[in-house]
């Protein structure tokens, strides 16, 4: 058998640090959005109108049809905003699956109270347990994201 032997000559070896260079680049850079107060503060204030509202949802639903569209908008805004943002994706997601009114979240809620007119109120405090846990997880994706200072 006979053996090869690898030969170093030539470009390769005062080139690898360049290469290791390139390779590393990549590595130091945020695979997530920094985090934007903005963003925050949106999911805040829509956490905080989606619970009030949710607690109305005994009543009949024509009585917050504007309340409804007015959330319906800010959480719109929300989510344009989120998806505007470079490398957001996972919070993108989130307020996708948020909104949805096929989807067991606020989206869904609301399509239910609009069908229905009212809601029980055991249906609507289990309903905003969910919606709370995934507004908590919106808001902790968002604060723990690296500030841009930090960067």
């Amino acid at each position: 058998m006979r053996e090869v032997k690898l030969r170093c000559d030539g470009i390769w070896p005062p080139a690898l640090p360049f290469f290791m260079l390139i390779l590393l680049i990549p590595a130091c850079s945020p695979s997530v959005a920094p985090f934007s107060e903005t963003a925050y503060q949106q999911a805040v204030e829509l956490k905080v109108d989606s619970m009030e509202l949710m607690a109305k949802a005994t009543e009949s639903f024509e009585d917050h049809k504007s309340e409804v569209a007015e959330i319906r908008h800010n959480m719109l805004v929300a989510y344009e905003y989120a998806d505007g943002r470079p490398d957001n994706e996972l919070s993108t997601q989130q307020w996708e699956i948020m909104k949805d009114p096929d989807r067991n979240l606020f989206g869904g809620f609301l399509a239910r109270w609009g069908e229905e007119d009212s809601l029980n109120e055991t249906f609507i405090e289990e309903a905003s347990k969910l919606v709370r846990e995934a507004f908590d997880n919106i808001i902790g994706l968002e604060s723990g994201k690296v500030s841009p200072d930090d960067i």
